[in-house]
């Protein structure tokens, strides 16, 4: 990268990467569903899960420094059919939680160990999860305007999406290391209904709130 771009753009560059570290890290859909494969299923599903949202995260990132998204916020039809699939897909999962808390072992009978996922399955999991959020590609656009001005060239837009990128996947790669340690796992079984029914009670909120949101 040229000294005279980098000492151009470094200031920009800095400002989406602490806007979009703060949004990644702060609780949400991707956040929940994380920390619920990790303490589950272990450190290996939580991490393919994070790099599915990663890679969804990336393909909207793209989208909105390629100049799309202002085409794609107009089309009622598009956002429609995403709020829809995002809305029911968080539905389901709040439907999954539900269903887990309801699962109560027989007494002497220790937690069944949940049966496991293949890697490709997680990470196909953590994709749809962030492609089908219709809110994505427009917080990308708002990331990037953030500090990047109307003339800004694309070198500068794609720099600060790989950056983006790399950040993004040290925060939920990190989330899924701290949430599948021994600790976090023992405090799961011990807890694992209430933890259940919070987790599907947030993931229905956040369903119910995506259904209902304006397309404009």
């Amino acid at each position: 990268m040229p000294a005279d771009f980098l000492s151009l753009y470094l200031p920009n560059l800095l400002l989406i990467l602490s806007v979009f570290i703060v949004g990644a890290a702060s609780p949400g859909p991707a956040t929940l569903m994380i920390m619920n494969v990790s303490a589950r299923e272990g450190r290996a599903a939580g991490v393919m899960l994070s790099l599915g949202i990663v890679t969804g995260s990336i393909f909207w990132a793209c989208v909105a420094a390629l100049g799309f998204v202002a085409a794609l916020k107009t089309s009622v039809m598009f956002f429609t059919a995403m709020k829809m699939a995002g809305g029911l897909y968080l539905l389901f999962l709040a439907f999954r939680a539900f269903r887990s808390a309801s699962r109560k072992p027989a007494a002497g009978v220790p937690e069944a160990t949940p049966v496991p996922v293949s890697r490709s399955r997680q990470y196909l999991r953590g994709l749809l999860l962030h492609l089908t959020n219709p809110k994505a590609p427009l917080v990308w656009m708002a990331t990037l305007s953030v500090g990047a001005a109307a003339t800004a060239p694309s070198a500068f837009l794609f720099t600060a999406v790989a950056l983006c990128a790399l950040a993004g996947t040290g925060v939920f790669v990190g989330y899924a290391c701290l949430f599948s340690t021994r600790s976090a796992v023992a405090a799961y079984r011990k807890m694992r209904r209430p933890f259940d029914i919070v987790i599907g009670t947030l993931f229905g909120a956040a369903g119910i709130r995506l259904l209902t949101l304006k397309s404009a």
